[in-house]
């Protein structure tokens, strides 16, 4: 249910947005979506078709741009591409944490006319 609410959240932003740009019509959303963000771009995706009907963002363009998850080393400092069932540091062998890259969920901009 919380891609209902992200959904919610990206038309207000564009409302607003589209507000202060004096424009009339939301064309496209950018979005980010981290693999680990535990957000769904597809239901995102759905949920917004729903819930910007009659308004400025109705029939505008979601543009979804997928961050891979990375883990991180914490001996050598390497940031890696997380593997299925292979956490190890591709440099020095340790086996990597949890990065904060991959866990993002954001908006980057709107397009409007």
């Amino acid at each position: 249910m919380h891609d209902y609410h992200k959904a919610v959240d990206m038309v207000n932003f564009a409302k607003e947005k589209a507000e202060q740009l004096g424009k009339s019509k939301v064309t496209k959303i950018n979005i980010v979506v981290g693999e680990s963000s535990g957000y769904s771009a597809d239901s995102i995706c759905m949920y917004f078709k729903e819930v910007s009907e009659g308004t400025v963002c109705e029939g505008a363009e979601v543009s979804v741009k997928h961050i891979k998850s990375m883990l991180q080393c914490p001996n050598c400092g390497e940031l890696y591409a997380r593997k299925l069932m292979h956490y190890e540091c591709p440099k020095c062998g340790t086996e990597g944490e949890p990065s904060k890259i991959g866990t993002e969920i954001e908006i980057e901009g709107i397009e409007a006319e």
